[in-house]
């Protein structure tokens, strides 16, 4: 029980010794309808006024301030964060998001209150949270947490980046959530493209790959293995989802939003008199990565009438604001493509280590990839996938094996003045 409680500052303030004989603090916070307590860490009256004194002038700065003396839990901190950020998807400028990102964004900090306990409050999480946390009696730090899971070096930067995000927005809030901006984060190494190309080519389908990939998509998709109406329609609506994205080069995000009015089939005859189809494609800015709308042709026209006429046989109809590869009038879920393109893979002639390396994005690699070697310019490329030159040239630009063979034999010599291509330099 508490003894020698002295009433200070009018009645303000308590200070009072717990059994120890340490003078304690005591105040009340109306508006958080609480009391705050703490240790004067001290048995001298005199020295434990003072810092009572100091520690009432601290709280009443802080609540002029508008701050909060007790934490949340930061469960309900991510809650906060994840409904401000709601708020912008969809919006154009820099600040505007894509409802995916909003998705990705969730998972990292899902992953985060795996980590954490989501009952912890926020104000008890240091600067070191990611570097060491206690778990369940064993100290833990984010990177090994996350690998224990099977997440990659970027898949944890870039979820570490959303972590601090959230931190940053709970310490800039009226009400000072957290006391600190960001935490540390684990020293993972930076992702650097290989200059020869081999990461890029690794995470790429090669030919034989494609076609064994669209091969097994044909037999997955069959409509003799797919007696269900639903199973049918999910396996099709994955199939020709794919199919677009390989002959378009769209972002993953950008082709599962795109709708009915930003889509139209063109016909088209060739110079040998032969007929083709277009698709002629509109990426809206909200649902762009880097927030600029793009138009361009696609040849990909006729797996989009396929597209139609089996949604037609399933008993689909749609509008032009309906999503293209929806279902029930929602956006399918990355997830559940995922889920078809893994079983898919598992149906090729690919072997087990070549199938690690290769993801849905793999389809955007191969289609910049077939552009570059089939002479498109970057500019073109560049503005046709939405990105930048510099990141095609960064991310691309590598000579083919056919390229080096001809460098290699590539001599000269000079005669008089002149210079005289040649296939072998004299050195015998």
């Amino acid at each position: 029980m508490p003894k020698d409680e002295i009433n200070i500052l009018g009645s303000k303030a308590v200070i009072f010794q717990n059994d120890f004989g340490v003078w304690q603090f005591r105040m009340w916070l109306a508006d958080e309808n609480k009391y705050f307590r703490q240790s004067l860490r001290t048995k001298n009256k005199e020295d434990a006024i003072h810092k009572a004194e100091d520690m009432y002038a601290e709280l009443r700065y802080l609540k002029k301030q508008g701050k909060k003396i007790y934490s949340i839990n930061i469960k309900k901190g991510v809650e906060m964060y994840l409904t401000d950020k709601k708020q912008y998807v969809g919006l154009s400028g820099n600040n505007g998001i894509v409802e995916g990102r909003w998705k990705t964004i969730r998972t990292h900090l899902n992953h985060f209150l795996e980590y954490v306990k989501k009952d912890a409050k926020v104000k008890d999480l240091g600067i070191n949270t990611l570097l060491s946390y206690e778990r369940e009696g064993v100290d833990a730090n984010y990177e090994l947490f996350r690998k224990k899971q099977n997440a990659a070096d970027d898949t944890i930067r870039n979820e570490v980046a959303s972590i601090n995000a959230c931190i940053k927005f709970l310490y800039e809030h009226r009400e000072g959530l957290s006391d600190i901006q960001a935490f540390k984060v684990p020293q993972l190494t930076k992702r650097k493209y290989n200059t020869d190309g081999d990461e890029i080519r690794r995470q790429t389908f090669q030919s034989e790959e494609w076609k064994s990939f669209y091969t097994a998509m044909r037999t997955y998709a069959a409509k003799t293995h797919n007696k269900d109406i639903n199973e049918y329609f999910d396996k099709q609506l994955v199939r020709h989802f794919l199919l677009v994205m390989a002959n378009s080069g769209c972002r993953n995000g950008e082709l599962r939003q795109i709708r009915w009015k930003d889509i139209r089939v063109e016909k088209h005859i060739g110079v040998s008199q032969e007929k083709y189809s277009l698709a002629f494609m509109r990426i809206q800015p909200q649902t762009s990565k880097v927030r600029i709308g793009r138009t361009f042709y696609a040849n990909c026209g006729k797996y989009v009438e396929r597209w139609q006429k089996i949604l037609k046989e399933c008993g689909k109809t749609y509008t032009d604001d309906d999503f293209v590869f929806g279902k029930d009038g929602k956006e399918f879920s990355n997830s559940s493509l995922n889920k078809h393109f893994s079983k898919i893979m598992n149906m090729t002639s690919i072997p087990k280590e070549r199938r690690d390396d290769l993801v849905i994005y793999s389809l955007r690699h191969m289609f910049i990839t077939n552009m570059s070697l089939s002479g498109a310019t970057f500019d073109s490329i560049a503005q046709h996938c939405g990105t930048s030159i510099a990141q095609i040239e960064r991310v691309y630009k590598y000579p083919t094996d056919e390229e080096k063979r001809t460098f290699a034999v590539k001599r000269f010599m000079r005669v008089g003045d002149n210079v005289v291509a040649m296939s072998d330099t004299f050195g015998d």
